[in-house]
Parts: C-alpha cells; sequence; structure tokens
C-alpha cells in the first residue's frame, strides 16, 4: 500500500467464530446450517456486487430493504447472511438456503463488525465533526499525513452509520492513521459511531448552525458534536478543540475528562492574504502557506498542526504538506471559464450555513486585486427550517453592509428574504435568477450587459446548499 490511500473498499475478512464474536452483543440465534468456524468470509452488503462466498448483510435504507434481495445474494453464490429479527418475524415461513445469523439491527452489526475489524487493525482513529468544514479539514489532513505515514480517510462524505462501517472495514494492516469523519442530523447519532469507532483522537472544529432545525438550539448541536467524546479513553484520549468557538469550548469542558489540545488564530502570527489568495502564517517560529483564503483555513491548518504535534511529527514537513492541499470540487476550487476574457470561477456550491457563507465570502472579497470585479452566485441555505426566513434575512443584511460586491445573484426560494435586507444598504445590484440553469445564465448575461458591467476581467464565486447545483450555471455559459 502506498503512504496515502483514500479507498474505503471492503477488504475485512472474518471467519465464522469472528462472525458470531464480533456481533455476540447483537445476535439472537442462529438458523438452518451449521455455520463453519474456520472458512472466511468476506462482507457484502449489495447483493449485485457480492462475490461468491461472500457472507450478506442487509441494510435499511430510507427507500429500501436489503432483506428484498435475500434470496438474489443466496444465488449469487453467498457463503451466508444476517438477517435482522424483526424481518424474520414478518416472513416467519421463509427457509434459508445457507447459514444465517438473526441479529436485532443489521445497521448496528454493520458497525460492530467494523469495531472488531478496528481493534484487530491497530491503526491510530482520528475522528472529526463540526457544523462546517468537515470534509475540507478531512481533505487537508488526509494531504498532510498521507505523505508522511501510511494513512487512510473517509471517502467523499459518508460519514454515517454505513459510511462509518465502511471505513473502518477498510482500514489495511499497513495503516498507520485512519481519519473518520463523523456527521449527524440528531442527538445520539455521533455518540454511536464514536461508541464502535473508539477514537484516540477527536477533532471538533466548529459548531454551528446547521442542522438548527432538527436540533432546535446552538446549545444541542455543541452538545451533538460533543458526543464524538463518547467512545473514547479519557486515560489515553485526546480532544482537539476550536479555542476560538466559546460554546464549542463551554460544552467541551463538560463532556470530556482527558486531555486537551486547544488551536486559536491568535496562534497564526504575521497572518497575510496575497491577491492570488495564497495565504500565510508563522506559528511557532515556522512559516506556513496556504493556496486557499480566509482565517477559517487557517484554523484547519491549526488543527492539522495540533494533530501532528501530537502524532510527533516535525513542523517543517507539516508545513510542507499543507502547502500542497488543494480543495476539491464544490469546496472552494477555482478554474478559468473558457471562452471569456479573465473569468475565474470559484465554486464553493457544495453546502451552506450562514457560519460557512460568512466566512468563505469574507476570504473571498478579501483574496483578490482591486481591478477584478466580484460578482456573486448564492444559492439558499437549507436545513434551517424555522430559522430560515430569520437566518437569510441576517445574511442579506450583513451582505449589504459587504464592500467589493460588483453584483449580486440569487437562486433558490429563499431568495426573497435576502434580496429584502440587502437592498435596504447595498450600493451594488441585487437580482434573482430563475428557471433553468441555461435561462439562469442568459438572464445573468443580460443584467451585466445592461448595467454596464461585462463578464470579462472578474472572479465569479459560487456558494449555496448542495440541492441547487450553482455550477451548472457557469457551465451554460459554455453551451450555444
Amino acid at each position: 500500500m502506498s503512504q496515502g490511500n483514500m479507498s474505503s473498499k471492503i477488504d475485512a475478512r472474518f471467519t465464522g467464530d469472528e462472525l458470531l464474536k464480533a456481533t455476540s452483543a447483537l445476535a439472537v440465534r442462529t438458523l438452518s446450517w451449521p455455520l463453519r468456524s474456520e472458512k472466511n468470509y468476506g462482507l457484502s452488503t449489495d447483493s449485485r456486487t457480492l462475490k461468491a462466498g461472500d457472507w450478506y448483510l442487509p441494510l435499511l435504507g430510507e427507500s429500501f430493504d436489503g432483506h428484498d434481495f435475500l434470496d438474489r445474494a443466496f444465488a449469487q453464490g453467498a457463503g451466508g447472511a444476517f438477517v435482522a429479527e424483526h424481518w424474520l418475524k414478518k416472513y416467519s415461513e421463509w427457509k434459508a438456503p445457507l447459514p444465517v445469523i438473526v441479529v436485532s439491527d443489521t445497521t448496528e452489526t454493520y458497525l460492530a463488525l467494523a469495531q472488531w475489524h478496528r481493534r484487530r487493525m491497530g491503526a491510530t482513529i482520528l475522528a472529526l465533526t463540526g457544523s462546517s468544514g468537515k470534509t475540507t479539514t478531512k481533505e487537508m489532513l488526509f494531504t498532510v499525513f498521507s505523505s508522511l505515514l501510511p494513512t487512510q480517510c473517509t471517502q467523499k462524505n459518508f460519514n454515517n452509520e454505513v459510511g462509518v462501517s465502511q471505513t473502518l472495514l477498510s482500514i489495511q494492516p499497513e495503516t498507520q492513521l485512519m481519519i473518520v469523519e463523523m456527521g449527524m442530523r440528531g442527538l445520539g447519532e455521533i455518540a454511536l459511531l464514536s461508541r464502535y469507532a473508539e477514537p484516540d483522537m477527536a477533532l471538533i472544529i466548529n459548531v454551528g448552525s446547521a442542522h438548527i432545525g432538527r436540533l432546535g438550539s446552538l446549545e444541542n448541536i455543541a452538545q451533538a458534536k460533543c458526543e464524538i467524546f463518547e467512545g473514547m479513553d479519557p486515560a489515553t484520549g485526546v480532544a482537539i478543540l476550536n479555542g476560538d468557538d466559546a460554546r464549542l469550548m463551554e460544552t467541551a469542558q463538560l463532556a470530556w475528562s482527558g486531555e486537551q489540545r486547544v488551536y486559536s488564530l491568535a496562534e497564526a502570527e504575521n497572518r497575510t492574504l496575497f491577491a492570488n489568495e495564497k495565504t500565510s502564517f508563522c506559528y511557532c517560529g515556522k512559516t506556513f502557506q496556504l493556496s486557499v483564503p480566509g482565517d477559517h483555513m487557517i484554523a484547519n491548518a491549526l488543527a492539522v498542526i495540533k494533530v501532528g504535534e501530537r502524532l510527533e511529527l516535525p513542523l517543517s514537513k507539516v508545513a510542507k504538506g499543507l502547502a500542497q492541499f488543494v480543495p476539491s470540487e464544490g469546496r472552494g476550487k477555482t478554474y478559468f471559464l473558457e471562452g471569456f476574457q479573465r473569468v475565474r470561477v470559484v465554486n464553493d456550491a457544495y453546502n451552506a450555513n450562514p457560519e460557512s457563507v460568512r466566512a468563505s465570502l469574507s476570504a473571498f472579497l478579501q483574496g483578490h486585486s482591486g481591478d477584478q470585479k466580484r460578482f456573486l452566485i448564492l444559492g439558499g441555505m437549507k436545513e434551517l427550517d424555522a430559522r430560515s426566513e430569520t437566518e437569510h434575512q441576517k445574511l442579506g443584511q450583513w451582505l449589504g453592509q459587504q464592500k467589493g460586491i460588483d453584483a449580486l445573484f440569487l437562486v433558490g426560494d429563499e431568495a426573497p428574504w435576502v434580496e429584502s435586507t440587502a437592498r435596504k444598504s447595498a450600493d451594488y445590484p441585487i437580482q434573482t435568477l430563475r428557471g433553468t440553469p441555461a435561462e439562469m445564465a442568459k438572464s445573468l448575461l443580460e443584467s451585466l450587459q445592461t448595467s454596464g458591467r461585462a463578464l470579462e476581467n472578474c472572479n465569479l464565486y459560487l456558494k449555496g446548499s448542495r440541492v441547487y447545483a450553482l455550477e451548472k450555471i457557469p457551465e451554460a455559459f459554455l453551451t450555444p
């Protein structure tokens, strides 16, 4: 295995005895055929890709039940299967043609198998969570540490019960560090993930308004994030915390009694943002350079540095890795628009919440030279529920006070709330775009032409919730 490995392919194998031992707390009984204790089984949750001899684990999703494909799994050559007790009660006449282990919950069974594999592999587990920036921080961590030691990490945003299970089950024998991203939609979910992942280090990067519609308050969100300590041993584990987040720090003191390593922007001296969006800062006498702008990115880098210190890695090598970090598509990645004169697109439209919009927009507005126009395309922020109107109005008020914006284009059902407050103080044109991406692109170009502004020598910034797929608008500029 190379030092860095992004793979989350399930390579873990289990003997019959290990299948029973790993799931003993959840297993109810075995059915039908005797289980061969010595046989090595692969594990599959998808009957379509199951290989002959694999043990089939049917999962329950919002729109599917893996039990519906048991017969297909056996036809594909499955060596056996787990079956949920509630399903078996419903289909009591079902006869298993091969060994079956009945369990109380197949999703938790997946986690239990992942825990078993995590324990026998011995890799250091770094769990991380936060209201915004989790995936970017994960990718920054991976960029740095995969060049220094055998490292794996969560793929994409696979950060729920299924994704964390798959991540842990992908740990290779050579892996020294596994970075596990943990997400949540409600209280108790990160606690469950942590209990099974048993992290050695836990990083919380912030507490913000994402999911506030479900959790009701920032206090509840902070509590949910601090559930990441649930599976960590206070005697040996380390919490790495954003000291500039007062609510996080207050909650963490109640939730965690072990070692803490706190980072703060105050530690980053001589912070400099260059016109080409590169950032530099000094920490402990060492200069660090980033290819991305903004204090929020410096904060992420400080979190990486704290992890590096915990792993006893030289600062010079961590600095070299940070300089090589490039964000992925939709998370601040930039490109030039073909066929236009110096039109630079900054695609930060993977997701949005009030804190991330303000932080990333501030960095964008500060990071360009004065002769470049700045056009913003902003989509609505989802998952705010009852607070949506208020939060969008606050954002509009904030936008109206910002300097350096040459035009603001709004997309989504939430646009009127932003527009109504932004117009009160904005000194730039504001327009809501509607229709297909092609129609919105046409409307945007016409608006710029009418106002005497051209789509040239400019930076076009995209930010919004994923549902709006804002990147399709500049793509439509290129369509004849």
